[in-house]
């Protein structure tokens, strides 16, 4: 027979996550695409010139108020400046009414230029070719020689040297990483709340991402049990939200950000901003347990895990399993 005073559950809690650190890289740039719009530009696109009309002519800088406007598109962070890192499409003689010539070269004014830039980190190029774009994202006009031309849209005939760019963002880098790969509740008691110590911290970065990172979190399916479904049932919370009470058994987190690292901060799932013993619940499914919007650096989410027994709770040692993984947005 088990007396209340002879009561024991021990706990270990096992975070089994992203031992050490977890890199996640991808390219978020997409595929340059350019075309000739009429009167503005579809929304996202960036409009890199205007012509007077799409074979024959002469060409403005954005603004010239002609009807024909080449747009661009497909980068994330796409521009039309001559700052940073940008490559020049064309040269134009004058703001509006004027004839081009090639990027590459001198003599036209630096303040007329016509430019495609992408975010730091990034990369863009501008060549000239026969007939065709081969090897580039795609083409951007055409025109009739290299200096003091006349320009078109891609399928100017007469317009034999094809302006052709490609352009792309900087490669997205992830970075998490955890301090502990295991907590413990100790024994618990049914005439308390147990918090499990220490607690779990996850330290993101991400970089290049151009919309942020975000961390999520996945419980393995048991919640914290024994192993042996017939003995006890799992702890596992089936609401977003509960308040914990000493003698009723119960399991989830809380999580809170700290002000350390730089870039944007952290933005937390509600369920889990919690205080007190109010706990969000350890899903199956994978749920965002953090995020940002923009780049971070070295920014830290804190996660406290909570448990409560019963005098009805099987004695045992009891596990659970918990994956984070980290994302660019």
């Amino acid at each position: 027979m088990l007396f209340k005073n002879q009561f024991i559950v021990r706990v270990l809690f096992l975070m089994g996550l992203i031992s050490g650190i977890f890199f996640a890289r991808t390219i978020y740039a997409g595929t340059l695409s350019c075309a000739v719009r009429t009167s503005a530009c579809n929304g996202g696109e960036v409009e890199i010139f205007e012509i007077q009309s799409t074979a024959n002519s002469h060409a403005g800088l954005p603004a010239a108020s002609y009807n024909n406007l080449v747009c661009c598109t497909g980068v994330t962070g796409l521009g039309n400046s001559c700052s940073g890192t940008y490559a020049t499409a064309l040269k134009l003689s004058g703001t509006s009414n004027a004839h081009v010539r090639q990027g590459t070269l001198a003599n036209y004014p630096s303040a007329t230029n016509a430019c495609i830039s992408v975010p730091s980190g990034g990369s863009v190029s501008v060549g000239y070719q026969a007939t065709n774009c081969s090897g580039y994202d795609t083409t951007i006009g055409s025109m009739v020689g290299t200096t003091n031309s006349h320009v078109g849209d891609g399928n100017w005939a007469a317009g034999t040297t094809k302006i052709c760019a490609t352009a792309a963002m900087a490669t997205a880098t992830v970075a998490c990483s955890t301090d502990i790969s295991s907590i413990s509740f100790g024994t618990l008691s049914e005439n308390s709340i147990s918090t499990a110590s220490p607690n779990a911290s996850t330290t993101m970065s991400c970089s290049n991402t151009a919309s942020g990172c975000t961390l999520s979190i996945q419980d393995a399916g048991n919640g914290l049990s024994p192993g042996l479904a017939t003995t006890s049932p799992a702890y596992l919370i089936n609401s977003n939200s509960t308040t914990l009470s000493a003698g009723t058994e119960g399991y989830g987190i809380q999580a809170t950000t700290t002000s350390s690292g730089n870039g944007g901060s952290l933005s937390l799932n509600m369920a889990y901003n919690k205080v007190g013993n109010d706990v969000g619940e350890l899903s199956t499914t994978t749920v965002i347990l953090a995020s940002s919007t923009v780049d971070v650096s070295g920014r830290e989410v804190v996660v406290t895990h909570k448990a409560a027994i019963s005098s009805l709770t099987h004695a045992g040692s009891y596990t659970d399993t918990i994956t984070y993984s980290c994302t660019a947005n």
